[in-house]
């Protein structure tokens, strides 16, 4: 029945849907030729280095690469699933006496042949980006798709069995295996470690890893396809909320209402926690309040901690000239989740004004601990720029492009989380899409030009110096400058004057 609703009133005609798949899958072949081609060309870079710290980066790059994708598939399943169901079947399919494996197989068998897809993406990518030859690139696919996949079979199967602890600690496990994986690399590029890596068992270790793979994928998907009957309700309808919800804030491309979203579902995992009081009077209890929010969650800080992997990971694989841009990146990612804070500052404009302060002194407030984060992975990362290998920066040259570094990821988070949604209700562009608000581009690309603007210099091989005062600007202009209080007094003036004109005429 359901089948028959769907497809006996489509919208489009053959013609038309053809034409819209021809468009698709030319610019899909268009963009993979771009991007198979810078793959290509960094890859003939890299395979060209044949010290030692290429070596163990080309062999140990492709394990932490599993091991995270491993871990990341288990942390997404967890959230979602990985097995769900929609409010509208919730009330009144799984009510009916009816099998629902005949409903929720198809839903399982398709994201974990999606786990499989992306899994063998990554795993080849890193491979290849790492130099390796052909047939480790192809053997490193497969056997992270497979684990991939696995990983979320073994997620659905525990999911059938209502048990979320061996999930969780597999996570971490796997977690932990691709952060030593990766901290080996920088030991090995910085002369801490010397390991004697054999290079030519790569295949065969490939080869091994898809068969335990292949073998862990088949057993959970038996568990799992026999356990689906047992999955309650309400565990799918949780799942199915939470995709809708992020559903509808990819249609509006709100990347920060995706983030409320997940974080609105663990706070109700968390149920509640136990209050405690503030310190100190004036500006004081809001910087010790983001103290205190750090120290109850400090998982972000995990996150920080692996970003400074990132720039001796491509220090060591010889491409020191774009570090900056990657580690600023990576640092912007990580300290998105540090400024909750300033987010709800922000997005509550009326909780800000009941505060006895300006907009601009509370940003400056909700920012000092995670300012002082990034301040902390800039003095981290200094080693990084002054070089392993190649070619050495002077140690000031190096403290200079660090601390440029740290305050493009930093200033990046912060512009990404002080950004405002797209307003639907104002005027739009006239695109081939329909009409877009002129904010849903911009919101794409937030915080990302941040990054970009601020290293630019570093890339362009010009003085750090150019980009420390570019910084200093961007920093004026997001916490310093207050936009929507200069709005509102320019409008104040502007009224009190036409009343001025009004009663003089």
């Amino acid at each position: 029945m359901i089948k028959d609703w769907r497809t006996g009133r489509a919208t489009r005609s053959l013609g038309q849907a053809l034409s819209d798949g021809y468009i698709a899958v030319f610019g899909f072949l268009l963009v993979g030729a771009m991007i198979v081609n810078v793959v290509v060309q960094a890859q003939g870079v890299v395979s060209e280095c044949s010290s030692q710290a290429c070596t163990s980066a080309r062999e140990l790059l492709p394990w932490a690469t599993f091991a995270l994708c491993v871990a990341a598939a288990l942390v997404l399943s967890r959230l979602f699933g990985p097995v769900l169901a929609s409010a509208a079947e919730g009330f009144w399919l799984l009510d009916a006496p009816v099998q629902r494996s005949r409903l929720l197989w198809p839903r399982l068998l398709g994201i974990t042949i999606a786990g499989l897809v992306i899994g063998m993406l990554a795993g080849g990518l890193i491979s290849a980006l790492t130099g390796s030859p052909l047939d480790e690139i192809i053997v490193w696919g497969i056997g992270t798709g497979l684990a991939a996949s696995a990983s979320i079979a073994f997620a659905a199967a525990e999911q059938g069995a209502e048990r979320h602890l061996p999930t969780r600690l597999v996570s971490y496990l796997f977690g932990l295996v691709g952060l030593v994986a990766l901290l080996a690399v920088i030991a090995v590029a910085a002369g801490w470690l010397a390991l004697t890596i054999d290079v030519t068992r790569g295949t065969q270790i490939g080869f091994a890893l898809i068969a335990a793979s292949a073998i862990v994928l088949v057993l959970s998907a038996v568990l799992a396809l026999g356990r689906l009957n047992q999955i309650r309700r309400t565990r799918l309808l949780s799942g199915g909320a939470l995709v809708s919800g992020i559903s509808g804030a990819f249609f509006a491309l709100d990347f920060g209402l995706i983030r409320d979203i997940v974080v609105d579902r663990r706070a109700m995992e968390i149920g509640h926690v136990r209050s405690k009081p503030g310190r100190g009077i004036g500006l004081t209890p809001l910087i010790w309040r983001e103290a205190q929010r750090l120290a109850r969650s400090p998982q972000p800080l995990l996150w920080v901690a692996l970003s400074l992997v990132v720039p001796y990971a491509v220090d060591a694989l010889g491409m020191g000239s774009v570090m900056p841009i990657f580690a600023a990146l990576v640092l912007f990612g990580a300290m998105v989740p540090m400024l909750n804070g300033l987010r709800v500052l922000t997005r509550t404009g009326g909780l800000a004004r009941s505060m006895p302060f300006s907009t601009k002194a509370i940003k400056r407030a909700v920012v000092a601990v995670p300012a002082v984060v990034a301040l902390l992975w800039a003095i981290a990362v200094v080693p990084a720029f002054l070089g392993f290998e190649g070619e050495h920066h002077p140690f000031g040259t190096a403290v200079l492009m660090a601390v440029v570094t740290g305050a493009a990821g930093f200033l990046g988070a912060v512009r990404w989380t002080t950004g405002k949604p797209p307003n639907f209700g104002g005027p739009a562009v006239a695109s081939q899409f329909g009409a877009i608000p002129p904010g849903l581009i911009i919101g794409l690309i937030r915080g990302f030009d941040m990054a970009l603007l601020i290293t630019a210099p570093l890339l362009l091989g010009l003085s750090p110096v150019i980009s420390l005062v570019i910084a200093a600007i961007v920093a004026i202009v997001l916490l310093s400058l207050d936009w929507e209080s200069m709005k509102s007094q320019a409008e104040e003036q502007q009224k009190q004057l036409r009343a001025e004109r009004e009663r003089r005429g």
